[in-house]
């Protein structure tokens, strides 16, 4: 008994760290665990990292709100789900300052106390706008990688992300691009076409530097279309210029002068982006032809590029082993019939690989199957909520509500959050493809766009303590 014990805890432990040991680095294995015994690791899962991040301030003061010392069940931790917004939830105004100190401060009630200290030592005192400060941050506390999402609602979110997490993700991936099975299974002549920026700190562009760690032989096999640095602080002023043209306060917005030679430049560099990109895919068409390639991008900018070869008369110009990939699940967006025909009889790959993701969670994306639809990463438990009352669904059946996850890959910060996405998920029906996880069927919308551009999310927490635990997250003034 004891044994079997240790067994279990051992692949727990396996789920949490090494996931692809737990898939005996094997990509056929990946969603191939039994809906019982995935239940059992992630609620175990589960039980692990509240116990880990108990301490975490933030999910401290909303536990006490709600009562909750302990998880006996999944759907216990509901009411402890962080709302998306959480990460966007400082006083805007510490950024119109350069008040980095204070941001610091705000950021340290999100990941556990012992890197709360490291970043609250931080000198970021100097800092005088983003791109500053997100360096500043990687010298200081080298273990993490902060990234920044869009911005689309007019403020951008800052999400603490450990490199282990990042690179745990990465190696994820790896299964699937290498078509690994088993541990010794070797790593091939593979080149990384990207066709955006080599660096950054938004959260897809952090996530550059694992991906050549864990899928290349080495730097010169990643050739991006700009090997420079996008600034973070030109996408915070198109983030606050979309928001105050809403508003009609564009008059109002004020920036200053380096932001704005940033703007100038970013202008420049947009307006020649499509003939340049055209340029940038013909080179690597000639120099990678016949070559096993990896291609990760929105499905827009894939077709694109497949329309534009196929003018050219150019067909099947990669190894049938490439591996492309693009994200997002299609949200409010009619594709064009034919696109992935267009990709697939281009790039002469075997497959697209499309997933649903989120910057929001690392450790997994959820893959589409041939059935077309989305299997949930067993690293990632997911839940449905009612959007009336934000509480969770039954596990059971097919039902309809709002997307919510716990990512059990997190590893210094609380992984439960709620998005802003309606999905509807398929809990006991067998897959036609196979695979015997729990999938998304059907389109997948955002509540704003269905809404008219509000989507007010409500909570399983109590309204007083979720205002209170807000209230704690958003006071760093003074």
């Amino acid at each position: 008994m004891q044994t079997a014990m240790n067994g279990a805890a051992d692949r727990v432990g396996l789920l949490l760290t090494e996931p692809l040991a737990l898939a005996g680095y094997d990509h056929r294995q990946w969603n191939r665990l039994a809906r019982d015994e995935l239940d059992a690791l992630q609620l175990d899962g589960l039980k692990r990292r509240f116990a880990q991040f108990r301490e975490i301030p933030m999910l401290k003061k909303l536990a006490e709100g709600e009562g909750i010392n302990r998880l006996e069940s999944i759907e216990d931790v509901v009411p402890l789900l962080f709302e998306h917004t959480v990460y966007k939830s400082y006083p805007p105004s510490l950024l119109d300052r350069n008040d980095y100190v204070r941001i610091n401060k705000w950021l340290t009630k999100l990941v556990v106390p012992e890197l709360a200290e490291a970043i609250t030592n931080a000198d970021v005192s100097h800092c005088r706008g983003l791109d500053d400060w997100f360096e500043a941050m990687d010298r200081a506390v080298p273990q993490l990688r902060f990234s920044h999402t869009s911005g689309t609602s007019g403020t951008i979110s800052f999400l603490p992300n450990s490199c282990s997490e990042f690179l745990r993700a990465c190696m994820v991936r790896r299964l699937f691009v290498w078509g690994m099975q088993g541990p010794d299974t070797p790593q091939p002549e593979l080149h990384f076409v990207y066709p955006y920026f080599r660096r950054g700190f938004l959260s897809h562009l952090r996530a550059n530097e694992f991906m050549v760690a864990a899928l290349l032989p080495n730097e010169d096999h990643f050739h991006p279309a700009y090997p420079g640095t996008l600034s973070s602080d030109v996408q915070r002023l198109g983030a606050q210029i979309r928001a105050a043209h809403v508003r009609g306060t564009l008059d109002r917005l004020e920036i200053s002068p380096e932001v704005m030679a940033k703007k100038r430049d970013f202008d420049a560099m947009q307006a020649e982006m499509p003939a340049h990109l055209s340029r940038f895919f013909e080179r690597k068409v000639e120099e990678l032809r016949g070559k096993r390639v990896y291609i990760g991008a929105t499905w827009n900018l894939l077709h694109n590029m497949a329309q534009a070869g196929l003018s050219r008369g150019m067909e099947g110009v990669f190894h049938p082993d490439s591996y492309v990939t693009t994200t997002g699940g299609a949200k409010g967006v009619v594709q064009p019939e034919g696109w992935r025909e267009d990709l697939l009889r281009f790039t002469g790959a075997k497959r697209i690989n499309e997933t649903y993701a989120m910057s929001e969670v690392v450790s997994g994306s959820h893959m589409r199957c041939d059935e077309g639809h989305y299997h949930f990463a067993p690293t990632v438990i997911p839940y449905v909520l009612d959007p009336e009352t934000g509480r969770a669904l039954a596990r059971k059946g097919r039902v309809t509500g709002r997307a919510a996850f716990y990512d059990l890959g997190s590893d210094i910060r609380w992984g439960g959050f709620i998005t802003g996405d309606e999905i509807s998920v398929e809990w006991d029906e067998p897959c036609a493809c196979g695979q015997p996880s729990r999938y998304v069927v059907g389109p997948i919308e955002r509540y704003s766009e269905k809404q008219g551009g509000d989507d007010k999310i409500t909570c399983a927490a109590s309204e007083a303590s979720h205002r209170e635990a807000m209230d704690f997250l958003g006071t760093v003034e003074g």
